[in-house]
């Protein structure tokens, strides 16, 4: 099932051996709570569809995961026999977010194919040149049999062929020297441009200093930054939720001022860093344990497109 299919089906059950239902046949098994909650039931079943897409767990994982939280919460007041309304609250707030995160994964594979179309318009481009660089080089060749007399605009022809011919090649060999440095820097696509990430691990715990684990990761992007001239970058600091919010959010501004120090120190003029901190805002994974708290203490680095331009976070 695909996922624009998944969407329109979201409604509708459909049995699946998951991690949910034992735990409902488990519940009635032991005398507990109602055999059965339709809406909480529908939910599961529907979050489970949702979790087996690739689609959906490669596009949203955000908005899967909030769905999961929210389902977990209906299944605990069901089980200790909380008031239904609480059960069926919870469990229609989770069909929504799984709604959500269907459209979601439907509106970022869009965007990665509007990405993938991108990089075929630019071979088409890099092909047609090739063929006006032919061309160019048929006619000086047809000027060079015409007329002795001819031959200075023939030898002219030929030099704004062989300089075509060089500006394509040239365009090609960019093309796949920007494809292997963004390769180098670990760097992925996304719709705002390319993101690097930084995780708490070039930070003590608690701290914006940045560690000397941080030096190669720093080398590689400003090294990257002096190659491509016109780009710039956009610094952003995020913090997992153990402390108070105004502590979270000036660490998550200091250690986005302290990576963008680093470029600073390396000869990045400062004109094309932004730095913005976020605070407990934008988790990537859950904040009940500590290995998704550690996915959300990081520093993500945006990088512009080859005109300077970065899209904003939506919030």
């Amino acid at each position: 099932m695909n996922t624009l299919q998944l969407f329109y089906s979201i409604n509708l059950p459909k049995p699946r051996f998951t991690i949910f239902l034992p735990l409902l046949i488990l519940l009635v098994g032991c005398g507990g709570p109602p055999a059965n909650n339709p809406l909480l039931t529908s939910a599961t079943e529907n979050y489970n569809v949702a979790e087996q897409d690739t689609m959906v767990v490669k596009y949203a994982p955000v908005a899967l995961k909030e769905a999961e939280e929210s389902l977990e919460i209906s299944q605990k007041l069901w089980a200790t026999k909380a008031d239904k309304s609480a059960v069926d609250h919870h469990a229609y707030i989770a069909q929504q977010k799984i709604s959500i995160a269907v459209e979601t994964a439907a509106f970022n594979a869009a965007t990665s194919e509007i990405s993938r179309s991108e990089v075929e318009r630019q071979q088409v481009l890099l092909d047609v040149r090739r063929s006006e660089a032919d061309r160019s080089e048929a006619r000086a060749e047809s000027a060079l049999l015409e007329a002795k007399s001819e031959r200075a605009l023939a030898d002219e022809a030929r030099e704004r062929a062989d300089q075509s011919r060089q500006a394509a090649m040239n365009a090609e060999e960019r093309a796949k020297i920007l494809a292997q440095r963004v390769n180098e820097l670990e760097a992925r696509p996304t719709d705002r441009g390319l993101v690097l990430t930084l995780g708490d691990v070039l930070f003590e715990f608690g701290k914006s200093a940045m560690r000397s684990e941080g030096t190669k990761s720093m080398d590689d992007l400003a090294s990257f930054l002096v190659e491509y001239p016109e780009r710039k970058i956009m610094i952003e600091g995020f913090t997992d939720t153990i402390g108070s919010e105004e502590f979270n959010m000036e660490l998550s501004r200091n250690r986005a001022n302290s990576v963008k120090s680093a470029l600073v120190s390396r000869n990045i003029s400062a004109s094309r860093i932004q730095t913005i901190g976020y605070g407990e805002e934008f988790p990537v994974a859950t904040n009940i344990n500590e290995a998704g708290r550690q996915q959300n203490r990081r520093v993500e680095i945006i990088i512009s497109d080859q005109e300077g331009n970065i899209s904003a976070r939506i919030l």
